[in-house]
């Protein structure tokens, strides 16, 4: 009988029909996790797209889940610039399908390089639909996460030229922040586009996906990408360390304009980038009100002048308990439709309310002044709105939706000056492990980042006039820049000048609210150097419930959020530190114990480090060791004085030897099989597979006439179980070799357990015997083996 073959893990293409009602048509792409179908939904009389997963690769739970939360992801979403996922289900070979719209056109990574190439205003109008379909996304808490030109679509337009609408193509890796299946430290995505965020493995939000359409629109602009190199870890330390050569970007107004643009969405920091898809789109619809000349351009200029913001930082992108989506209903833009509305939970009410208003020159203005410290400038190439005439250098004419919100912020912070102080929650990263986490002091303790504070618009005083004009005018300027000593004292001269001046007594009572909220904002600041945010936060509230349209108080409070993110993160870091130590003391623990062969304490601290980080490889392969040399010690201790002595012959166990058909040594990592031109090359072998054989003979040195048996057991030292299709055992007697195919005795091995899988019929050691070996070799579900042997010695 001879040695069954190997699966093989061969890609075949499906005909006939998929589910109960997919006709397929025929293959219309393939990619790393399966292939693509045209089919024709019989029940519903349409085509579709049917993406299917391999058989193969079907059999791997985590890629399996990856590929439904593929659908689970874009379900929740209903957007035109979103391609719409219409089922999910499974063939009957167990490969799961999602059926999706049939799409009409090319990639962005085709249509790039099409004759004539494509016009500026027209790549921007694409990134804009692009930011669009991602606002949509990341307001409903999916990040993308591989945004790229290959999984940009446009479609054809009337004539057949490519001037649609644009469709974001596959959350195959989108995470699904508020429960999330990829936790931090795995890295998802394609090399070029990555954010430093994705390449660190740190924890990603929507901004990530900004950073990767400015990469696009940098590619668009210059016709390379910012990134690039011939080396994975080359691409790794640019997007890292390197900034973009802006050098690249052509000369000519229309290109300058856009230079800024990129420079923000190419920030490293993630503070100084973009926060939101509606930020960098309206940044953009500044650029086309000044350069687009097409109709199809003016079209999305049309659609953008009544954009509207998002009423929350939508980052963290957690879903709070209890909201609901309101549906809205878009706007036209260039064949597509830019839907950028945004909700906020009324704070003490748990209702969802959506808020609107048309952004104008002025709001954007007052936006920008309030910009992030440190984030590049953007100069917008489009005047600003003109304002009334006024001796104040600051402007008077502010929209009615900032004077609300200033108002709100204000109430709100004088609400929450009044309340006594309580101690933040602290904000857990991950859940808690063996491995000692060190606690965070109360004082750097995480909390949610209260919204953006603006200071409302100064007060208008009325002309100054009458014999006191001048000293009323002094006090009044004065009052504007912030020196409300000056100001008290010069309306206070304009009153013995003119006692019943009504603009002396109005600046005079402002003036003296500036003083008391100036008190409160250098008390805030003295408790901000000591590092009690609580304190000065109060401070600033009350500052604001005082004087809402104070610079410092405003000021005060971004310092205070600037600081308590860096004591955030410093704590973060050291716990990261102390984590690190901790692990590293375990390992040189298990190492030592297993020298000097305490085999249960070597293992029992190799556990606790992979309790605590399942994927490390020195703890892997060191308790591997451990188990293996505990089974050898037990074996040999079972055999008794005759062995001990030295007297006879012993059968001894080999090692075991693991094989997998799937990712063998130097073939691409998952994830970067799409990326052109980059040479990539796995670093190290692949990782040892979880099983281990092993043989044990009772008794382990037979005599002659003594009945004895062998068993096999498989243990299995991994987190997912392993399913068994079949066994060969060989017996070889004499030089004369016996070889039949047996059931094992278990079909499923459970993570961390050991079971029995075969064991011989009780038999006679021969008298005649002079060689005698067996040898075993396990067949896995999904094409894996183990095979190991026992020998007499």
């Amino acid at each position: 009988m001879s040695e069954p073959s190997q699966p093989a893990a061969v890609r075949r293409e499906l005909t006939g029909r998929i589910g109960e009602k997919y006709e397929i048509v025929r293959v219309i792409g393939k990619g790393a996790m399966g292939q693509v179908y045209m089919a024709h939904d019989v029940v519903l009389d349409r085509d579709v797209a049917l993406k299917v997963m391999a058989a193969q690769i079907s059999d791997d739970p985590e890629l399996k889940a990856r590929f439904e939360r593929e659908a689970r992801a874009a379900a929740k979403l209903t957007h035109p610039n979103v391609v719409t996922v219409f089922d999910l289900g499974s063939h009957s070979d167990g490969s799961p399908y999602i059926a999706m719209e049939f799409l009409k056109g090319k990639d962005l990574q085709k249509a790039v390089r099409q004759p004539g190439g494509m016009p500026l205003e027209r790549k921007v109008a694409v990134i804009v639909q692009v930011l669009a379909g991602l606002s949509h996304a990341h307001q409903a808490g999916i990040v993308h996460r591989d945004i790229k030109p290959a999984n940009i679509y446009i479609l054809e337009d009337e004539k057949g030229g490519l001037g649609g609408a644009v469709k974001i193509l596959d959350f195959g890796v989108a995470r699904v922040t508020a429960a999330s299946m990829t936790g931090t430290g795995n890295i998802v995505g394609t090399a070029d586009y990555m954010s430093p965020e994705q390449v660190k493995g740190d924890r990603v939000d929507g901004r990530s996906d900004l950073f990767s359409v400015g990469c696009m629109l940098y590619e668009l602009v210059t016709g390379r990408r910012p990134f690039h190199s011939d080396n994975l870890m080359a691409i790794f330390y640019k997007i890292t360390h390197d900034g973009a050569n802006f050098d690249l970007v052509p000369g000519g107004a229309e290109y300058d304009a856009l230079l800024p643009i990129l420079k923000k969405a190419l920030a490293k920091g993630i503070e100084e980038r973009y926060q939101t898809a509606y930020e960098f789109t309206v940044d953009l619809r500044e650029w086309l009100r000044a350069h687009a000349t097409t109709e199809s351009s003016r079209h999305v200029l049309e659609a953008l002048v009544d954009l509207e913001a998002p009423t929350h930082m939508p980052q963290p992108m957690t879903e709070a308990p209890g909201a609901t989506v309101v549906p809205v209903e878009g706007r036209e833009l260039g064949g597509a439709t830019v839907d950028l509305r945004g909700r906020r939970e009324a704070r003490g009410m748990g209702a969802t309310r959506v808020a609107s208003r048309t952004m104008t020159d002025a709001a954007a203005a007052a936006r920008s002044a309030t910009a992030r410290p440190g984030a590049p400038p953007i100069t917008r190439p489009v005047p600003r709105a003109r304002r009334a005439p006024s001796p104040s250098p600051l402007p008077w004419v502010i929209t009615s939706v900032v004077v609300v919100a200033a108002a709100g912020a204000g109430g709100y912070f004088y609400w929450k000056g009044q309340q006594p102080a309580a101690t933040p929650p602290v904000t857990q990263a991950a859940a808690p492990s063996p491995v000692t986490q060190p606690p965070s002091p109360q004082t750097t303790q995480a909390t949610p980042p209260p919204p953006p504070v603006t200071a409302a618009p100064q007060p208008r005083f009325d002309e100054a006039g009458g014999k006191a004009g001048a000293s009323v005018r002094a006090a009044q300027n004065a009052f504007r820049g912030g020196d409300y000593d000056r100001a008290v004292s010069a309306a206070q001269q304009a009153l013995r000048e003119d006692p019943d001046n009504e603009p002396a007594r109005d600046v005079l009572a402002r003036s003296m609210d500036g003083q008391k909220a100036l008190q409160r904002v250098r008390a805030g600041q003295s408790a901000l150097e000591r590092g009690d945010y609580d304190a000065a936060e109060r401070e600033a509230a009350a500052a604001l419930a005082i004087a809402n349209w104070d610079q410092g108080a405003v000021a005060l409070r971004r310092q205070i959020d600037a600081a308590r993110q860096k004591a955030q993160r410093e704590v973060e870091e050291s716990a990261r530190s102390q984590r690190a130590a901790r692990v590293s003391q375990l390992l040189a623990q298990g190492t030592s114990a297993l020298q000097q062969k305490q085999y249960d304490a070597a293992i029992a601290a190799f556990d606790q480090v992979l309790a605590a980080d399942p994927s490390n490889a020195v703890a892997q392969s060191g308790r591997m060791g451990a188990v293996s040399a505990k089974a050898v010690a037990d074996a040999a201790a079972a055999g008794g004085g005759a062995a001990a002595s030295g007297s006879g012959r012993t059968l001894v166990a080999g090692a075991t030897v693991a094989r997998s058909p799937q990712n063998p040594a130097g073939s691409t990592p998952a994830g970067f099989e799409d990326t052109p031109e980059v040479e990539v090359k796995r670093g190290s072998q692949a990782a040892a597979l979880p099983g281990k054989l092993i043989l044990e003979a009772s008794p382990p040195s037979p005599k002659a006439g003594d009945r004895y048996t062998i068993s096999a057991h498989l243990l299995n030292e991994g987190s997912q179980p392993i399913e068994l299709a079949a066994m060969v055992v060989t017996t070889t007697i004499n030089g004369k070799k016996a070889q039949g195919r047996v059931a094992p005795a278990a079909s499923s091995i459970a993570p961390r357990q050991r079971a029995t899988i075969f064991q011989s019929p009780s038999d006679n050691w021969k008298q005649d015997t002079t060689s005698w070996s067996m040898e075993i070799v396990v067949h896995t579900a999904r094409g894996e083996t183990y095979q190991s042997s026992l020998t007499w010695k």
